[in-house]
């Protein structure tokens, strides 16, 4: 098997990549095995390097599930922050904001694991990691009230409503198959145009059937107004 899957060359490159494709394939198993299940050698195996040769990028099989979960997170604040300076209302900002986590949690570059079992880390790195998921959700709460005072989200709890799209999303993590009918940015569309229905003051007349049918501009796949418009 070629050595870090081909993605670097043997003896070259950053040290940033090749921990960059250890996260990712790290996260892989943990949404697959869960974090008990999955194995140090497991993970070198599929990258195609010995165990001992992980050890340059990470201490230990806990602080790999940390540094996956603090990558989804920064990301997930990412996704809000441009949400906020994006303008729109506050359904817009908030589908946009789902559309554009799920579409990266479904991707294939990203080392995305959802945060099921925080229990196995570390105290400090639980404590690190529940408090950015409090502030991205409390970001999405934000929308919520905001589309409510706009007129675009129906009267609701928006802690409630933000618990119920967050587990919906985050639940894709387990079920989806990178090789199976729908892609990431496919599922990522549909979920969220099935959440924002449940929420919208002006829902949409019909929801899409087959999300492979779906057609996205190459790039900008996780755009929820821009695909909304094309398939309009």
């Amino acid at each position: 098997m070629a050595a870090w899957k081909d993605a670097v060359p043997v003896a070259s490159e950053q040290f940033d990549r090749k921990r960059e494709m250890l996260l990712h394939e790290a996260a892989a198993s943990f949404n697959r095995r869960g974090y008990y299940g999955t194995s140090l050698a497991e993970i070198a195996k599929k990258l195609g390097v010995t165990k001992a040769a992980l050890y340059t990028y990470v201490p230990s099989k806990e602080d790999l599930l940390y540094y996956c979960h603090e990558a989804a997170m920064e990301n997930a604040m990412e996704t809000l922050h441009k949400a906020q300076a994006g303008g729109g209302n506050g359904l817009q900002k908030l589908t946009s904001t789902l559309c554009h986590y799920m579409g990266m949690t479904l991707g294939d570059k990203g080392a995305y694991v959802v945060l099921l079992e925080e229990n196995a880390m570390k105290p400090a790195h639980a404590r690190a990691i529940i408090n950015r998921r409090d502030k991205f959700e409390q970001g999405l709460r934000e929308f919520v009230v905001e589309g409510i005072a706009d007129g675009s989200i129906v009267q609701c709890n928006p802690k409630l409503a933000v618990f119920m799209m967050m587990g919906a999303l985050n639940w894709g993590r387990k079920w989806f198959r990178p090789n199976g009918a729908w892609s990431g940015a496919q599922i990522a569309f549909a979920m969220t145009q099935m959440l924002e229905r449940s929420i919208s003051s002006a829902p949409s007349e019909a929801l899409i059937n087959d999300p492979g049918t779906i057609t996205l501009e190459p790039g900008n796949e996780e755009d929820a107004k821009s695909s909304r418009r094309r398939l309009a």
